[in-house]
């Protein structure tokens, strides 16, 4: 029997939202968004922002990205007066209930605790 406050084996493998080390926090946002570098001069695809911290987004699009892309999303504040390029990469892809797909993606360059709350 062990005892009641002993510590968790951490030895063990987590596993999906286990590992995240920032709160993820949820938001419903339009965006967009296209793999690569983000030019001016290539399409640009809708997006919806489901959630965000200092080291990554979730992203519904209609196009599914392998894991490894490189995917650069505009982020815009709530008020629309504050607009941000980001570099994402894809961490994972799962279907989206309602058609479509949600991407985990980690920033390429981790935001600030300030640049996060801008965009809460």
């Amino acid at each position: 029997m062990s005892a009641p406050n002993a510590p968790e084996d951490s030895s063990r493998k987590l596993s999906g939202s286990e590992r995240r080390v920032r709160v993820r926090h949820p938001t419903d946002r339009e965006s967009l968004c296209q793999p690569g570098e983000g030019r001016l001069d290539h399409a640009w695809w809708l997006a919806r922002v489901v959630d965000i911290s200092t080291t990554g987004i979730g992203v519904i699009l209609r196009q599914k990205f392998p894991e490894g892309t490189l995917l650069t999303v505009e982020l815009q504040n709530s008020a629309g007066d504050v607009s941000r390029t980001l570099q994402t990469k894809v961490i994972h892809t799962t279907p989206h209930p309602e058609g479509g797909w949600v991407s985990g993606c980690a920033f390429v360059n981790p935001l600030t605790e300030a640049d996060l709350k801008t965009f809460l």
